[in-house]
């Protein structure tokens, strides 16, 4: 019996272009100024000394600076990263310059499931990018729907150990969680853990995989709990 949604964000609540065509160039714009501006910040000190550390040797602010904008061009999942990204798309969110899309079928499905369930999130987005994420939608504030959040703090999304880690976190038997994503390894990896699983499989985003072991839905107007 399911107790708990756990959810991907890109290509299965929302779509892939949003974080690839809007919010990856938005943070790669904004990077320069925003470190320049924020340097005396403990939070963005501590990151600017997190990529010297994964670099290995000490860098000027302007190295550092070209590095995570590669990082960004690269699409590394990697915590410094997503840490000042989370900072910079802060911004704005609050500043009404970003809004989240949601899919409309996801939305209405959510509405219907928060109050049956308890519904978490498991993103490679920071917590702090996700809480943003959810608190500016198209459809306006719904991080109060949700009862956690994660992300690559807690371990790798393609490895079967995060999710059973996810599972203890939140004090559920595997079994009772479904989890829903577009990416078919991390389907694999949480239906090793013992998690009940959907793939998400949108045309515009991650298509329908013929012999596919797992269930898939085009959208979540399809899926019944």
């Amino acid at each position: 019996m399911v107790k708990a949604i756990l959810f991907d964000i890109e290509g299965t609540v929302a779509p892939i272009s949003f974080v690839k065509e809007v919010l990856f160039p938005y943070s790669k714009e904004r990077m320069e100024s925003f470190i320049k501006e924020n340097k005396e910040n403990p939070k963005v000190k501590e990151i600017l000394d997190e990529v010297q550390k994964i670099e290995g040797k000490k860098l000027t602010e302007d190295e550092i600076i070209e590095v995570l904008k590669k990082w960004i061009e690269e699409d590394r999942k990697i915590a410094p990263l997503k840490d000042i990204q989370g900072l910079i798309w802060k911004e704005g969110f609050e500043s009404g310059q970003l809004k989240a899309p949601l899919y409309d079928d996801a939305y209405e499905k959510m509405k219907q499931w928060k109050d049956k369930y308890r519904l978490y999130i498991y993103s490679s987005g920071s917590v702090g990018a996700q809480k943003l994420f959810f608190s500016h939608t198209n459809y306006g504030n719904i991080l109060d729907w949700f009862s956690g959040h994660f992300d690559t703090k807690i371990g790798n999304k393609k490895e079967s150990q995060s999710y059973e880690y996810i599972a203890e976190e939140i004090g559920l038997k595997p079994e009772e969680i479904l989890f829903l994503s577009d990416n078919p390894d991390e389907i694999k990896a949480a239906a090793k853990a013992g998690l009940q699983v959907t793939k998400v499989s949108r045309p515009q985003d991650d298509p329908y995989i013929e012999d596919f072991p797992y269930k898939q839905i085009k959208s979540f107007e399809e899926l019944d709990i």
